[in-house]
């Protein structure tokens, strides 16, 4: 055996690169001919003031912070950082909410994740970001990963609940991540490789990368923004972090969660099924569910005025059930 070229026939390859060209290319012919009306407005969080937030063991959480009021805590997800809130926080702070952002250890600004680093270290971090900063009556939106790691707090730190938050919303998000078999960690492996990130970086072929993560009708610049947060983190930081993910599962303990649950999905999400906010939404007796069609995994970013409105009005009912 001299190589795999003599096991696969030229032609198959010929054919299958050719196969991933015009899907390039139909995918880009699409994202221009869209209408996009934000191209050139930049993407950046409105951060007011900036935190540096030191947790037990030995790690630093940046966050960012703007307006006033009752304050909102904004996780993002796997892949992510805090900028990936930049269309949805100017919306929240206008409400009158005060905003903190986080980056999650391993992304963004905050510091590399240790050795055994893992699901319950991001909830023992949420809950030393509430402390650290003395929220009070907070509601915490997770997006995605965020998501579950709010929901992780909900079942796992009831004592911080209790004191500290009023409220969560999960957006694109679930109860269980995926199950720990051959596959996913080949999976989750591959996000670890830098020939994939090379490929994220590259501003055509992450373009497409990055389109799949959206619904029907993305814009252009929305992807592009989505495409340069995502490999903005590199995945060095948060070594055999993906892979210890794997696995988790709060469904038999939704029972646990005391607080106000307001659930978000887009109907086209192909990265977590919006089955997964339905399978909530009828498990945990004080929730309420918004689905919004055709939309899909990136709703802070495609959906920001609608996430607004929702998170906005939940706030307030918290505010009108407090004074009443």
């Amino acid at each position: 055996m001299r190589g795999w070229r003599y096991l696969v026939p030229a032609g198959l390859i010929g054919a299958v690169v050719a196969g991933i060209v015009t899907y390039e290319h139909r995918v880009l012919a699409r994202l221009d001919a869209t209408p996009d009306p934000d191209a050139g407005d930049g993407f950046a969080f409105p951060a007011g003031r900036t935190h540096v937030i030191d947790t037990p063991d030995g790690g630093r959480l940046h966050a960012e912070e703007c307006g006033s009021g009752r304050p909102l805590v904004l996780l993002h997800g796997h892949g992510s950082n805090l900028g990936i809130f930049a269309p949805l926080a100017p919306r929240l702070v206008a409400g009158g909410r005060r905003v903190i952002a986080v980056d999650q250890r391993g992304f963004g600004r905050s510091s590399a994740v240790p050795a055994a680093f893992g699901f319950d270290t991001l909830v023992d971090d949420l809950a030393t970001v509430l402390g650290v900063l003395d929220l009070r009556g907070a509601i915490v939106v997770g997006h995605s990963m965020g998501g579950a790691v709010a929901l992780g707090l909900a079942v796992e730190r009831p004592d911080v609940i209790a004191d500290r938050v009023s409220a969560l919303v999960l957006i694109s998000s679930s109860a269980r991540g995926p199950a720990d078999r051959p596959l996913s960690r080949a999976k989750a492996t591959a996000l670890d490789w830098p020939v994939t990130e090379r490929v994220g970086r590259h501003h055509l072929h992450g373009l497409v990368f990055a389109r799949a993560n959206f619904g029907v009708a993305p814009r252009r610049s929305q992807v592009e923004a989505v495409r340069a947060i995502g490999f903005a983190s590199p995945a060095v930081r948060r070594p055999g972090l993906t892979r210890r993910l794997l696995g988790i599962d709060l469904s038999d303990r939704l029972c646990r969660v005391q607080v106000p649950l307001l659930l978000l999905a887009g109907t086209a999400d192909r990265v977590v099924s919006p089955r997964e906010s339905i399978r909530i939404a009828e498990s945990v007796s004080d929730a309420r569910l918004h689905l919004f069609k055709g939309a899909g995994h990136m709703l802070p970013v495609e959906c920001s005025t609608e996430v607004a409105e929702q998170v906005l009005r939940l706030a307030d009912d918290l505010d009108a059930a407090r004074s009443g």
